[in-house]
């Protein structure tokens, strides 16, 4: 038997009833997303630009950090109106919102990633010379230049206006501002002594009759400003989500989840948009039926549930999808008629067991977009869409001599390259390129190489490539086929397609089952055996294969995974077990020796890691 163990993940922070937000600028060049993400926080504005002089170097990397986690981000300019001579007049304010367009244009976009541009207004040396009237024409005109600049690209927006309580309110020292810039969303920050963000407000809201975003804080998670809308995630997205014609928005993704077999498990999205919604849960892109609410749960989850799961909302402007989730079911793994030890030396091994994971190394995959379990040659196999689709594991590739089997089961070829596994510089490819539909290799800025062979369409096939320091030989269905003296590592960094710089390419369609990476070169009676296994393939859980016993002693031999050790237990009652020790076991069958076993040790067990 195997003994499995699974930790799983901390459950991701909810959204609070009022949304919690941050504004960051160049004075947080560095910041974990990932952590703010986990904080809590749904939103964020960016410092982009200052006066007419001003481009931050942060911004284009903040807005990039807090879009891979999910966090839609906007764009805010620094007023500095008391730098122009001519502040009374319209051209100081079109001026800087020209500056500020110039540089967020690219980043004022539909699909829900960003939010409407911000105008910070806390120029002193504007504040406390001018009076309110010049002063709240100076925002509104900053205000409606960048909407018609956004409207030019068939965008409606309303910027926000963040100022402090100190400036918006006249006093003896700021002339502060009317009621004419009211039109806009107001933004107020205002720090009170251990506030509380999801029932305290600003104080004073003046000249607003109240507030949106209030900024209770100037540190947070992220080493920027602490905010907090005034109302629902919903009111949120519809408010400052840009979303052009009011698509639905999806404002928090589902994760990937990885559970033991038998148990139970929720997927859960936030979305919001123009109602009413619709709401409906894919798996391997069908339609589940009742899966209707922004929560799916799976009880008692079987390795038939594993795969792809997508969210849809829909209104009556559009329908969107939300990133695919993965889930993986982890069991027992039990021996098929037939299995066989595997080969010493070997390095990774994805039995594609509902799950992802390398069972003899260590570089568990990582499925992709378009990426599904379908049936296999032994029990599931992964399938890839030939589009989209790829398992990342992130493995170095392995220098010569070395073995890379699969079976494979190869669908309507796209006549194009198809990649077995890449690393970005080499690829064994089902088909190379051009069409030929043979199978070969790839060394990429060098060249292509094919051997005279190609995969049968719908057919489960084994082969196997074998590389040595002088040349590349490939088997099909344990033959040999042909050998070349081109000579290249072998790459485990993706498996069902290739990569080069930036971009993922030669998407592979179809299954591959029993993907298996040995850090020797197997002989060719070797690679025959792993053919002839079959839907057997490899020992996938240890067994006693005899129990004898002379002279005082019982000698148990056992069967296994290939390089894993043995542990042995006794028990008296299959209920109290004792570890006897360890044996190593390089060649998959070793034998344990429990030289003083005692009257009541009644039953053995075996263990593999």
């Amino acid at each position: 038997m195997i003994l499995l163990a699974l930790r799983m993940g901390e459950p991701g922070s909810v959204l609070a009833q009022r949304p919690l937000g941050t504004d960051v600028s160049g004075y947080q060049p560095t910041i974990n997303w990932p952590n703010v993400k986990s904080a809590g926080v749904s939103f964020a504005w960016s410092k982009a630009t200052e006066g007419t002089y001003y481009m931050s170097p942060d911004f284009v990397s903040q807005v990039s950090g807090a879009k891979s986690v999910g966090i839609p981000i906007g764009a805010y300019h620094y007023a500095r109106p008391s730098t122009d001579p001519n502040i009374t007049g319209a051209s100081s304010a079109q001026t800087e919102a020209a500056f500020f367009w110039a540089v967020v244009s690219n980043y004022v976009k539909n699909g829900g990633a960003y939010l409407v541009p911000m105008l910070d207004w806390e120029d002193v040396g504007a504040t406390n010379q001018f009076p309110a009237a010049t002063m709240s024409a100076w925002v509104n005109e900053w205000c409606n230049t960048v909407s018609n600049y956004a409207r030019s690209n068939g965008l409606a927006v309303r910027p926000v206006v963040y100022t402090g309580t100190w400036y918006s309110a006249p006093s003896s020292t700021y002339s502060g501002l009317t009621t004419a810039v009211t039109n806009w969303p107001s933004w107020l920050s205002a720090y009170p002594n251990n506030p509380n963000p999801q029932t305290g407000s600003p104080g004073s809201t003046y000249p607003w009759p109240s507030w949106n975003i209030w900024q209770y804080a100037d540190t947070n998670w992220s080493g920027g400003d602490a905010d907090v809308f005034n109302g629902t995630w919903a009111s949120f997205a519809q408010m400052f989500v840009i979303g052009g014609t009011n698509a639905p928005v999806i404002t928090l993704n589902p994760t990937n989840v990885t559970v033991l077999l038998g148990s139970n498990t929720t997927f859960a999205v936030r979305a919001a948009g123009q109602t009413p919604l619709a709401f409906q849960w894919q798996f391997n892109g069908t339609n589940i039926a009742g899966a209707t609410s922004t929560n799916y749960t799976i009880t008692n989850a079987q390795l038939t549930d594993a795969g792809r799961y997508v969210f849809v909302v829909s209104n009556s402007y559009g329908a969107v999808l939300s990133t695919p989730a993965f889930l993986s079911v982890l069991s027992q793994l039990t021996n098929a008629p037939g299995c066989m030890l595997a080969p010493s030396n070997l390095a990774d091994w994805y039995p594609a067991e509902g799950n992802p994971f390398d069972y003899f190394g260590t570089y568990n995959g990582a499925p992709q977009n378009g990426f599904s379990y379908v049936t296999g040659k032994q029990g599931l196999a992964f399938h890839f869409d030939g589009s989209t689709a790829y398992l990342y594991t992130g493995a170095p590739s392995l220098p010569p001599p070395w073995t890379a089997c699969f079976w494979v089961n190869r669908q309507n070829a796209p006549g194009s390259a198809a990649a077995l596994c890449g690393d970005g510089v080499n690829e064994l490819k089902l088909e190379q390129y051009k069409g030929t539909r043979q199978v070969g290799f790839t060394i990429l800025g060098s060249n292509d190489w094919v051997f005279n062979y190609s995969a049968p369409v719908g057919i489960w096939t084994h082969l196997a490539f074998v590389g040595t320091p002088t040349g590349t030989t490939i088997y099909a269905n344990g033959v040999f086929v042909g050998t070349t003296n081109i000579s290249l590592p072998l790459p485990r960094a993706y498996i069902g397609a290739g990569y080069v710089p930036s971009r993922v390419i030669d998407y592979m369609l179809g299954g591959l089952d029993e993907t298996m990476f040995f850090n020797r070169a197997l002989s060719a009676a070797e690679i025959d055996s792993l053919y002839q296994a079959g839907s057997g393939g490899l020992y996938r859980a240890p067994v006693f294969t005899s129990i004898t016993s002379s002279n005082g002693e019982t000698t148990l031999s056992l069967s296994g995974i290939t390089g894993k050790s043995f542990t042995v237990y006794s028990s008296p009652d299959l209920s109290t077990w004792t570890s006897l020790g360890n044996v190593a076991n390089p060649a998959g069958a070793a034998q344990f020796i429990d030289s003083s076993p005692s009257a009541t040790q009644t039953f053995y067990r075996a263990t593999q890691p």
